[in-house]
């Protein structure tokens, strides 16, 4: 009797374990990431339940200069500042204001009151005053303020 046979069949067995092994291991693999991914969107959708802000006043204070006060009401503090988004409502539609560039258009971090406790973020009860600059004479009617996480509060500016 030739040993081929054997051998042949002792290959395809090897082989047969060996993919086996791999589909095991992607199919694990890729149950670990699902799982993963899962516990991360429930972890963000629990923090974005917990925030909330508040627009508590608007000011123009020239002509191409808005002030807004923007007040933490949530339990979760908002961590990165110049993440937040702000729109202002200018003519016929909302315009994007970026954070911090350009000589038009763009609004700046003025300061948090109090900002005792974690300095530089926005904890639950504080409030954080924004400098939006915009046009000149431009006469925005409408601003929104929305954090990183996507909540977000809107005023009529008067």
């Amino acid at each position: 009797m030739s040993a081929g046979p054997l051998v042949a069949s002792g290959i395809g067995i090897l082989l047969l374990v060996v993919t086996a092994y791999v589909l095991v291991g992607g199919t694990l693999a890729t149950t670990e990431v699902m799982v993963e991914a899962q516990s991360n969107l429930a972890m963000y959708q629990e923090a974005r339940m917990r925030t909330a802000i508040e627009i508590q006043n608007t000011t123009i204070v020239d002509n191409e200069t808005l002030s807004v006060e923007v007040k933490n009401t949530g339990s979760e503090p908002v961590v990165d500042i110049q993440l937040i988004d702000v729109y202002l409502h200018i003519g016929n539609a909302p315009v994007y204001v970026p954070y911090n560039v350009g000589d038009v258009n763009y609004w700046s971090n003025m300061g948090i009151d109090p900002d005792h406790i974690h300095p530089r973020e926005l904890d639950p009860g504080e409030t954080l005053t924004l400098r939006i600059t915009h046009e000149k004479d431009a006469q925005p009617t409408w601003v929104q303020v929305v954090t990183p996480n996507g909540v977000s509060s809107s005023a009529y500016i008067r």
